[in-house]
């Protein structure tokens, strides 16, 4: 019976945190597309720093895991953390196409390489390389007399 009844309140407690957020109402967020060079640079600061040694990290069993993604499918619970190496390389791609579009834009963008393998808690990214020149249009040419 005791194990049934700590059995029940887990399974509440990990299906509660869903019925919290679906009550929360968030403000809507910048379209990325309408984004500033500045805007784009800080949440990739951000994101960068997270992702920071990641393979460093102790990584769940696939016991837990398992056991995560099956209760997340019992009580609708969000998934995330069920495959953490799927996760990395979904943020890292998202970093990509945001670094990619401070190029397009003529912003200073990362090297992301560099910035994900640094181990320093202190070290704060920051965009290091340089835009694309951008092509100056041909000077008119007088006809010749």
């Amino acid at each position: 019976m005791r194990s049934f009844v700590l059995f029940l309140l887990i399974c509440l407690a990990l299906a509660a945190p869903t019925t919290a957020d679906a009550k929360k109402k968030q403000k809507p967020d910048t379209p990325e597309d309408k984004l500033s060079c500045k805007q784009i640079a800080g949440r990739m600061q951000v994101q960068i720093m997270e992702l920071r040694g990641f393979s460093g990290r102790q990584q769940s069993s696939a016991l837990s895991r398992g056991i995560q993604s099956g209760l997340a499918a019992t009580f609708g619970n969000l998934s995330h953390g069920v495959d953490p190496q799927g996760d990395y390389a979904a943020e890292v791609k998202k970093l990509h196409v945001f670094n990619q579009r401070l190029v397009e834009k003529g912003c200073k963008s990362y090297d992301l390489d560099a910035e994900l393998n640094k181990k320093e808690i202190d070290d704060i990214p920051a965009p290091t390389i340089l835009p694309p020149k951008k092509k100056k249009p041909a000077a008119a040419q007088s006809p010749a007399h």
